[in-house]
């Protein structure tokens, strides 16, 4: 089991030191308000674990997420990923949710992100093939 850094019912924070990335593990419905206090704290973590991990990257799992609100994306997209990038993000990647708007949500959110050249996002159905693709973009982008 990890060692968590943060958790609720709905999410929860940890290293995955192998790559390393922080790893946020999102389930089932959350409320708008939960959920940006949810993100908040997570760049709060990120800033903290970056100190540490100066190469970190994030990997999003949604795959049991519940829907989030058009509002809640457009604050991600415009508010928060800007701090993501203040922390040091380069690269994120997303387990994509089996839920059809769910998975259509995080698609706009990576379009948005990438066309604006704030980060780079990538979705994926498998945690391999996330990690994977963390590990050589990570390596690549390595000082």
């Amino acid at each position: 089991m990890p060692n968590m850094l943060y958790e609720t019912r709905n999410v929860r924070f940890y290293i995955d030191e192998s790559l390393p990335c922080l790893v946020n593990e999102w389930d089932g419905f959350i409320k708008s308000q939960d959920f940006r206090e949810a993100i908040l704290k997570l760049v709060d973590v990120l800033r903290q674990q970056k100190e540490i991990y100066p190469k970190l990257s994030m990997l999003a799992d949604t795959r049991t997420l519940g829907i989030l609100s058009r509002e809640d994306l457009e604050w991600v997209t415009k508010e928060v990923n800007p701090l993501y990038v203040d922390a040091g993000i380069t690269h994120e990647a997303f387990l994509l949710s089996d839920d059809a708007f769910g998975a259509s949500a995080l698609n706009r959110y990576t379009q948005q992100t990438t066309e604006h050249g704030i980060f780079t996002v990538k979705l994926f159905s498998d945690i391999g093939d996330a990690k994977a693709w963390l590990s050589i973009e990570m390596a690549d982008n390595a000082d």
